[in-house]
């Protein structure tokens, strides 16, 4: 958490500068891939998304205590034009900088307030979610990789494309299937990543067209059972990386982790569950 918070308060120093996700990575010494897994299972946004935000939540308050122009207002928070940084407000608060000046209500918006261990005490102190401490062994997976960047990652999609052709894998060692997050490409300031939809197979003589091989080595990982839709993983994320990794006997390891799903899994179903794996070492 010491390391993650270095990146937090990187943010606020530099507010006012033209910074990059890995830059903001680098404070907290994790490569931008993980970092950005990180910081979005326990703050909600991207990263990128919270830099805006925290821009657009600073320069509203500088709008009612200085005076001084939309513009330079805009250029200061690093938006190219007045047009760009007013449609980001807007977007953001529901009202233009103009009109929120003109009714200056220091009330009516949600700030983005800076990210801070506080945000973190309930995660901390009022929940308790052990996994089980499992070494896995080396694996041979097939499957279907796509890219996606933070914004637009959809789970329920991903695996409705994927359902129909999983039987076209030769080879297959049981039902189950494996979700895997990996990095895929960092390009000026934008991270996409790739997750990986596959079954675990014998060997790789028969490769479907289409589709792609991974294989994950020898592996010391956390097992945490996700209950419920997919769509509420994002608590148990939270939980993971702020909660019990912090304070367990376990280091996180940069390697890829996975999600893996019992046959006839639902994504939809309250009572589903799957297995999330984290890769650790002992501290």
């Amino acid at each position: 958490m010491q390391r993650f918070f270095k990146s937090i308060d990187f943010i606020e120093q530099h507010l006012y500068d033209k910074i990059s996700v890995h830059e903001v990575a680098a404070a907290s010494y994790y490569s931008t891939y993980h970092f950005s897994r990180i910081f979005k299972a326990l703050v909600g946004d991207t990263p990128k998304e919270y830099l805006r935000k925290r821009r657009l939540t600073v320069a509203a308050k500088r709008l009612l205590s200085e005076d001084i122009g939309i513009l330079a207002l805009a250029l200061d928070c690093q938006f190219d034009s007045q047009e760009a940084f007013t449609r980001a407000f807007k977007d953001l608060f529901n009202i233009t900088p103009a009109q929120y000046r003109k009714q200056n209500d220091p009330f009516r918006l949600l700030y983005k307030d800076q990210f801070s261990p506080n945000m973190l005490h309930f995660l901390q102190n009022e929940l308790s979610m052990e996994p089980q401490i499992i070494t896995r062994p080396a694996i041979k997976l097939v499957g279907i990789a796509t890219q996606y960047n933070d914004a637009d990652l959809s789970l329920p999609r991903l695996w409705s494309a994927f359902k129909p052709y999983k039987n076209s894998i030769k080879n297959r060692t049981n039902d189950n299937s494996f979700g895997i997050y990996e990095s895929y490409i960092e390009q000026g300031d934008e991270v996409s990543f790739s997750y990986v939809c596959c079954a675990a197979v014998e060997n790789f003589d028969s490769i479907p067209d289409g589709m792609t091989t991974r294989e994950l080595p020898e592996q010391l990982y956390a097992k945490f059972i996700h209950k419920g839709a997919i769509s509420n993983l994002d608590k148990t994320l939270k939980y993971i990386w702020g909660s019990w990794l912090p304070k367990s006997n376990f280091d996180y390891v940069e390697k890829p982790d996975f999600e893996l799903y019992p046959p006839n899994y639902n994504i939809m179903d309250p009572n589903s569950e799957m297995a999330l794996h984290i890769p650790i070492r002992p501290k």
